[in-house]
């Protein structure tokens, strides 16, 4: 009977990541490795003047152990706390064959501004197995953007780079 139950467990254990796989593969297109791996979203939302479409680039730890990342915790300009990590956004250029940065948020990353963030601190915590950070919500402008161009975002911490698969944006809207 003790043998049973460290196969039963290894075999619960085998077939949750099987399943976490397969879940994440239809969603995404891809396989995660074992370890921290970065995803994009996108929906529709209404901003102004028509509709947007708006990308989310997320920071998963599909790792054994909990990493510690350092990420920003702010209060918004609506009183609510919120906590996001530092990003860029690329565009592949096609004559060059290489990623572009079009929007580089390290710059302002943390620091308060008006209508955005009231309060900030940069901080270290734990990102325990299977927990997610955000970069936040962020509609693209049609200067970030040409329609059709290969996208991704970067995802920046603890001096590593987490590239998103590439994305296509094929109807950027006026706001």
């Amino acid at each position: 009977m003790k043998k049973l139950v460290p196969v039963a467990l290894i075999g619960a254990v085998t077939l949750g990541l099987i399943a976490l796989e397969g879940h994440h593969h239809l969603k995404y297109g891809h396989f995660f490795p074992l370890g921290l791996h970065a995803d994009v979203t996108d929906f529709r939302g209404d901003i102004g003047p028509g509709p947007s479409i708006f990308f989310d680039a997320h920071l998963t730890n599909f790792g054994l152990y909990p990493r510690e990342i350092e990420r920003c915790e702010f209060v918004s300009d609506t009183n609510t706390r919120e906590v996001s990590v530092a990003y860029r956004v690329e565009r592949f250029e096609d004559g060059t064959h290489s990623w572009k940065t079009v929007v580089d948020n390290a710059t302002a990353f943390c620091r308060p501004y008006p209508l955005a963030i009231a309060q900030a601190k940069l901080v270290k915590k734990w990102l325990w197995t299977g927990q997610t950070l955000s970069t936040g919500a962020r509609a693209m402008e049609e200067s970030d953007a040409r329609d059709g161009n290969a996208m991704r975002f970067v995802i920046e911490a603890n001096g590593r780079e987490f590239p998103t698969m590439e994305f296509a944006i094929v109807e950027v809207y006026s706001h």
